[in-house]
């Protein structure tokens, strides 16, 4: 019982997320945003499911995540 008190249940992982920026040419400096997922209202969620053009070969792809709570990860891809 305690542990559902200090661990919530979330269905949706989208509902903790406020937005996903890509930027799809990372040069590992500067974050250029690609594309960004940003819902016009609070209520509303990330679509979480994005299509973009192929990038260049050797290209590093990085996708930036930040939750409610202001907390951010990004994760870079190598094509």
């Amino acid at each position: 019982m305690q542990e559902g008190v200090f661990r919530a249940q979330i269905p949706d992982w989208r509902a903790v997320v406020d937005c996903v920026l890509i930027d799809a040419n990372h040069n590992g400096e500067v974050f250029n945003v690609t594309l960004a997922d940003v819902p016009e209202r609070k209520q509303d969620m990330v679509t979480g499911r994005y299509e973009l053009a192929a990038p260049p070969a050797g290209a590093n792809v990085a996708i930036k995540v930040v939750d409610m709570l202001g907390e951010e990860r990004t994760v870079v891809f190598s094509t």
